[in-house]
């Protein structure tokens, strides 16, 4: 039998083509949206407060970026732009039909300097930017990206330690043995050691008030790699000032 003879063939046939005519029509259709310099990006929506970044400095981005109409704007390349400037931990950028991109910025929240260079966050992340002076600074015995997490995990323990008595850390030492050493803002520098550093640092919160406050603007350091207790080491001048006494 002929395929003109088989009226359900034919259907089939026909059914074929329908679908191939538009699909063709439907690609034909996209690909004029896609090229036409119709739906052009109008508005560029900033939906989150920022602190750090200039949103100009965001908007010029992302305009450089998104070139064509909505359809053809890269808007992955315009995320990965704008994680490039300082201070953006994470960066989403959605198209908003029909003529509007949404920019979500998520900000580094820093905890401290990196002796290395650079800032390290609050989740231990090292990061480039200016600023942070005033900040503590993190000293790895060795260049140990690797060592950054445990630092500002440890510094944000350390300092709700030391919160109730009024000092703040000013820099924090790890070696390469994992030990830790504390400097205070009056200068006093606490050696915790490795194992149980917590504990020893609640030690000496404990002794602040009633051993070690008065006399601890004499003190270099108090080593507290001790069981039970703490040794101190009075500085130079006042060590010498008491042997010549």
């Amino acid at each position: 039998m002929r395929l003109w003879d088989n009226a359900a063939a034919l259907r089939r046939l026909y059914r074929w083509l329908y679908v191939c005519v538009v699909v063709c029509l439907l690609g034909a259709v996209g690909a004029w949206a896609v090229n036409s310099p119709y739906f052009p990006i109008k508005r560029v929506e900033l939906v989150t407060p920022l602190q750090r970044v200039a949103p100009a400095k965001v908007q010029a981005v992302v305009q450089a970026r998104l070139q064509g109409n909505i359809f053809r704007a890269d808007v992955n390349a315009a995320r990965m732009a704008l994680l490039e400037l300082p201070w953006v931990a994470q960066a989403r950028v959605t198209r908003i039909w029909p003529d509007a991109v949404r920019i979500e910025l998520v900000e580094y929240t820093p905890a401290a300097r990196w002796q290395h260079g650079g800032l390290v966050s609050r989740d231990g992340v090292l990061f480039e930017a200016d600023g942070g002076g005033d900040l503590p600074l993190l000293v790895p015995e060795q260049d140990q990206a690797d060592a950054a997490v445990a630092m500002a995990q440890a510094l944000s323990r350390f300092q709700a330690a030391l919160q109730p008595l009024g000092l703040k850390i000013v820099q924090l030492d790890y070696s390469a043995r994992q030990a830790w050493t504390l400097t205070l803002d009056n200068g006093l520098k606490l050696r915790l050691g490795r194992e149980q550093a917590d504990e020893r640092l609640a030690r000496f919160v404990r002794a602040w008030h009633a051993v070690i406050a008065a006399q601890a603007t004499n003190l270099e350091y108090v080593d507290l790699r001790y069981k039970d207790g703490f040794a101190v080491r009075p500085k130079e001048d006042v060590a010498a000032s008491a042997a010549a006494e």
